[in-house]
């Protein structure tokens, strides 16, 4: 079997922009392993090196322009025998081939159709079947379906935990190991708890509700982190991470007592929630979309009010979850016995053999 990825906006190499991003190259890397899976490649228009192809970890990396989408993607569709589509400002094309197409409904804005979104991609396009992660997301997918008289299947998958690259740390090994990033380094031996924010503090995201929280904490043991870049004027207990590369989120995760998420649009899963809680930290997040179903899986996820008032009472009972190894530990096991990589590729390839 041979199976490719088209993707035209998150940022797939060097860095890995988000979650979109994370459970494409997840999934390609999953796939490389299997015996029936002959070849993976991921075809983006945002993958930044000076060569067109190349081979890493197993998959092949085509890099797309404006001048040879088309061309590669018509090869990859009658080439391959699985074509998954994640389009943003691309209008992916009608076309007969040999691959069955396989569209990934993956995004936050899939409850925004009326204003112009992702999910009009999935609702424009032909396609074999549509894959989305949440049972929210099928539901929008659903609904609007009936407005418009779509007839593609919906199947939810929902996203898993890469186990190779993310794991529980102590603040203790944090320390001491030699691959932590120095800056983690340093900012745990200044301070005693840790709030990790990590998105990009912009409007959509709840970026005010962070810097209102780090103006607001007089307590100087207690910091925030997260990647600033952007910001001016940032108080002096909000550390600037610059964007945190996939492989090194474990340790941030891991260093934090609390992870907050404050995103304002309709999250289709939320790839930060369970990525942090399987690092053993838990989550504060407004129930944006997916999240409040999310967070009937988990304790670990703790749903606030978008004031500051609430968000700081639920960062405190966080920080006391946080630091009960047994209740916490359970809270791992429950993300990892429903989001493990083996029950959702089996769930993939089922799908694709069958679909």
């Amino acid at each position: 079997m041979k199976i490719s990825f088209f993707d035209d906006e998150p940022e797939i190499y060097p860095l890995q922009y988000g979650g979109k991003a994370r459970t494409i190259l997840n999934l390609a890397k999953e796939f490389s392993k299997r015996k029936e899976v002959e070849q993976v490649t991921i075809l983006s228009r945002s993958i930044f090196t000076s060569k067109k192809q190349f081979t890493k970890d197993g998959i092949r990396f085509i890099s797309l322009d404006d001048h040879n989408t088309m061309k590669w993607i018509k090869k990859a569709a009658d080439e391959s025998d699985i074509l998954n589509i994640h389009c943003c400002s691309f209008t992916f094309p009608f076309m007969k081939t040999k691959a069955k197409k396989f569209y990934f409904l993956h995004d936050v804005l899939i409850a925004t159709a009326d204003k112009g979104s992702h999910l009009d991609k999935a609702l424009g396009g032909s396609f074999d079947y549509v894959i989305a992660p949440s049972d929210y997301a099928k539901d929008i997918y659903e609904k609007n379906s009936k407005l418009l008289g779509v007839t593609t299947k919906c199947k939810v998958i929902p996203r898993h935990i890469n186990e190779e690259l993310f794991e529980q740390i102590s603040k203790e090994d944090l320390i001491n190991r030699t691959d932590t990033p120095p800056l983690l380094k340093r900012i745990l031996k200044k301070y005693k708890h840790i709030i990790f924010f990590p998105s990009r503090p912009i409007e959509e995201k709840g970026g005010k509700y962070i810097i209102e929280l780090a103006k607001k904490m007089k307590n100087k043991s207690i910091c925030v982190i997260g990647p600033f870049d952007n910001q001016k004027n940032l108080p002096v207990n909000c550390i600037n991470t610059k964007w945190i590369e996939s492989e090194q989120l474990k340790y941030y995760y891991s260093a934090a007592d609390v992870t907050c998420n404050f995103s304002l649009l309709p999250e289709s899963f939320s790839q930060v929630c369970i990525e942090s809680v399987y690092c053993g930290t838990p989550v504060v997040s407004f129930g944006s979309g997916n999240i409040k179903y999310l967070s009937k899986d988990t304790k670990a996820i703790l749903l606030c009010q978008k004031n500051i008032e609430d968000i700081e009472k639920k960062i405190l009972k966080a920080m006391e979850l946080k630091e009960d190894p047994k209740k916490i530990e359970k809270e791992v096991q429950s993300i990892k016995n429903k989001y493990n990589v083996d029950t959702i590729i089996n769930q993939y390839m089922k799908l694709y053999k069958e679909g």
